[in-house]
């Protein structure tokens, strides 16, 4: 073999190496990824989860001040404009009214939830 000979066999491994690997790489991302996607998202979620629940004793506060700071604006805006707030703006402001409270009152009837849950 000369050396242009074993130049252009050495290219030739190399791209067959190149392309093996990006099909290999492809096909891990087509068939892995639907399998793994699931896992990492059920896992992310957990994380959120028991971050909200370790953040409970200050986001609650902060949820209330907030619903109480959209009915003020909503009846601010009403006064200003003369008129009566749009129904769907009702029905945001009482479900988040409702959510707020459900927050509230969620440490009285934790314990319920979770023994029926559990069983």
């Amino acid at each position: 073999m000369t050396g242009e000979t074993a130049e252009q066999d050495n290219r030739v491994v190399g791209a067959v190496a190149a392309a093996t690997s990006v099909t290999a790489l492809a096909c891990g991302v087509c068939c892995v990824l639907p399998f793994a996607i699931p896992a990492a998202m059920l896992g992310s979620l957990g994380a959120v989860i028991a971050w909200f629940a370790d953040a409970y004793a200050w986001l609650t506060p902060i949820a209330i001040a907030a619903v109480v700071a959209g009915w003020l604006w909503v009846a601010v805006q009403s006064r200003r404009s003369g008129k009566r707030p749009a129904r769907a703006t009702l029905v945001v402001m009482l479900f988040a009214t409702m959510m707020t409270a459900l927050a509230c009152l969620w440490p009285l009837f934790e314990e319920t939830v979770e023994g029926v849950l559990r069983h």
